[in-house]
């Protein structure tokens, strides 16, 4: 079983940050950034000595990948060889140097240029300063690290431009902001940053994206043939519009997408999620050992990323080497457990070869897991998994899975399976006691309360011609099987007049669940029996249907009666009790009448209305009338027509409604 991970979103905020002397730079290289402690300053050093533009300033303009995840989705982080490569790319410069401090104080870079990525590895930073002046060719200047600046540059990449102390005056700063937010073009950014950024943000500004980015908006609007054709261009360009052309052509199902993404391995070999994508085409070619390849460079590339460990387990096992499957998958546990997050997936793998392997224990032990961190249906996989691997032996396992996961009827027949042709295995009695308890297995079904709306109030009394949605508690001993949720209702008699039912999928593991079922509807006036059933389990109560309510059924229709200060006539509770409807009344009577004082004086509300019901009334008039029967009719239009109120008040809906009265 593999797992992926790629969302093919467009990604709208297109800025990296906001980043604000010293001399013009002498060249259009740019070091962006470092990551890690005391990063800015120690980029500032770097910058300043190569004789280039503050990072804080490139950082304002730097934009992201046209994708959702940016660096991180393609190459890990900005601060890694794809990164570069990416940057280098995007911004038009001559070359880019990136870096990040390494939990053991190393800094680690990656300059990135027309000859390719070059990368290097320093105990002492003021290093990088020499290497990467002998790799652009540049006569290195001073070295001058500032650490105690560090937070300062921080927040000028972030575009704080209440920063005193800037590397260059605060005006070019100012400039990079205007042109990435407003598309404002300027002498300073061209004096210190490459064309192309200035024209990028121009563009954009202009609302003329560059081809990558367009053609992802016209994804997320499902212009799927412009989307196409621009993928097609798109994968011949650049690496970056080689992999926003595998993403879309990803996202249309287009078969182009492997030959993509083979390209991409051997053009950029530093980028992380063309190898990724190679290992599902491999996948999908039934090709196990290409799938292993490319998922061990992947890894190679980011070893802290679970996906690829993974997945590269089950690379082994369809290879048939189980003591690596076993350690790959061991380690996505591990680095799942350090991320805190919890996915089934490698669980389930390390079962399957566990239990290939004959480990009962530690198979029952990666299944438990898995089990417990399902939340959605990846058993589902596991079980087509154990079929495929055409073992008889896991049977057991099958019933083992079945069974935790609410498929009962499917568990009892593995287990049977397995008990047939390994009646003297050292499993045989868990499968006995299995069956046993699935034999006696207990299911109650329980009344919770009774509503109008699926996952609302006790609604109880309820009225002729209302539907009631029964929210019940189910409870299964050992685990509660999945089944289906049936509502009946019943007559005097005992005679069937409706039955609704839901399907009910229960989560691995899961002994018990509180659920609306399907709703049923009262016909009329009478004495009733509702009846819900899951299995053989049953409860059932005496239902008594009284006379229709205005304000149930204003309820029912999502209406809410507010007065001209937007404020509720009455509770919810209110309007369900059986005073509902006289509640309703006579609260909008006096929201109507305290309005008539004010509709006196406004003369279209003042003159006698020509036709309808109501001619020769003004609506004034019938504001301060608001008798009963005027007020009644008022609602009952309202539950034919809810729209009439809508999100509106009572006063101007009921001036409304009169003035649709007299046409």
């Amino acid at each position: 079983m593999t797992r992926g991970f790629w969302v093919l979103l467009l990604w709208l905020a297109l800025a990296w940050g906001q980043g604000s002397g010293q001399a013009a730079p002498v060249q259009q290289g740019l070091v962006l950034p470092f990551a890690g402690p005391s990063g800015h300053a120690l980029a500032q050093a770097v910058a300043g000595g190569l004789g280039v533009a503050p990072p804080s300033l490139a950082a304002i303009l730097l934009p992201d990948m046209p994708w959702q995840g940016s660096y991180d989705l393609a190459a890990g982080s900005l601060f890694t060889a794809g990164g570069a490569r990416l940057a280098w790319e995007i911004s038009g410069a001559s070359w880019v140097l990136v870096g990040q401090v390494d939990p053991q104080g190393w800094l680690r870079v990656f300059l990135a240029d027309a000859g390719g990525i070059r990368s290097a590895r320093f105990s002492r930073p003021e290093l990088v300063l020499y290497w990467a002046a002998r790799q652009t060719g540049v006569s290195p200047g001073a070295w001058r690290l500032e650490t105690a600046r560090n937070d300062e540059l921080a927040r000028l990449a972030q575009g704080d431009l209440t920063v005193q102390n800037t590397p260059l005056p605060l005006p070019y700063y100012r400039a990079a902001v205007a042109l990435r937010d407003n598309g404002v073009a300027s002498l300073l950014i061209t004096e210190q940053l490459p064309r192309e950024l200035q024209d990028f943000w121009s563009q954009v500004r202009q609302n003329r994206r560059p081809l990558a980015y367009q053609a992802l908006v016209d994804f997320s609007e499902r212009r799927r043939t412009e989307a196409l054709n621009a993928a097609r261009k798109l994968a011949e360009g650049k690496v970056y519009e080689r992999l926003t052309a595998l993403l879309l052509f990803r996202g249309l199902e287009d078969k182009q997408w492997g030959a993509v993404a083979r390209q991409l391995t051997v053009l950029a070999p530093e980028m992380p999620l063309a190898w990724e994508e190679l290992s599902f085409v491999a996948f999908d070619e039934n090709n196990p050992a290409l799938a292993k390849e490319a998922l061990e460079r992947a890894a190679a590339l980011l070893p802290e990323k679970n996906l690829y460990w993974t997945n590269l387990g089950w690379a082994y096992y369809l290879l048939g080497d189980y003591a690596r499957s076993i350690r790959a998958s061991q380690r996505s546990l591990k680095l799942e457990a350090r991320a805190r997050e919890e996915y089934a997936v490698p669980a389930y793998n390390l079962g399957l070869v566990r239990a290939l392997y004959g480990d009962f224990l530690g198979a029952r032990e990666a299944y438990n897991l898995a089990l417990r961190v399902d939340e959605g249906e990846e058993f589902k996989a596991a079980l087509k998994d154990l079929q495929e691997a055409s073992a008889p032996q896991l049977a057991f396992w099958q019933g083992y899975l079945a069974e935790r996961a609410g498929l009962w009827e499917q568990a009892l027949e593995h287990y049977q399976s397995f008990l047939q042709n390994h009646p003297r295995s050292p499993l045989a009695a868990w499968a006995h006691r299995a069956i046993r308890q699935m034999v006696g297995a207990k299911t109650s079904v329980s009344l919770q309360r009774l509503m109008l709306r699926a996952d609302d109030l006790e609604a109880r009394p309820f009225t002729a011609g209302e539907a009631v949605f029964p929210q019940v508690n189910i409870e299964g001993v050992p685990y509660l099987a999945s089944g289906t949720l049936v509502t009946r209702l019943l007559d005097a008699q005992g005679q069937v007049l409706q039955s609704a039912s839901k399907a009910v999928a229960v989560q691995p593991l899961t002994t018990g669940l509180v659920l609306t079922g399907a709703a049923v509807r009262l016909p009329a006036e009478g004495t009733y029996t509702l009846e819900v059933l899951y299995g053989a389990a049953s409860t059932r109560l005496s239902l008594t249907a009284l006379k229709p309510s205005l304000a149930r059924q204003l309820y029912t229709a999502g209406v809410e009666l507010r007065n001209l200060d937007n404020a509720p006539l009455l509770s919810s509770a209110q309007m369900l009790s059986p005073q509902g409807e006289a509640l309703a009344i006579q609260q909008v009577q006096v929201a109507l009448q305290a309005a008539a004082p004010r509709a006196r004086q406004i003369p279209s509300l003042s003159r006698k209305l020509t036709g309808g019901p109501y001619n020769g009334q003004s609506i004034a008039e019938l504001l301060e009338k608001a008798d009963e029967a005027l007020v009644r009719a008022f609602l009952e239009a309202v539950v034919r027509q809810p729209e009439l109120i809508g999100d509106n008040d009572v006063v101007n809906s009921f001036v409304g409604w009169l003035q649709g009265t007299e046409r």
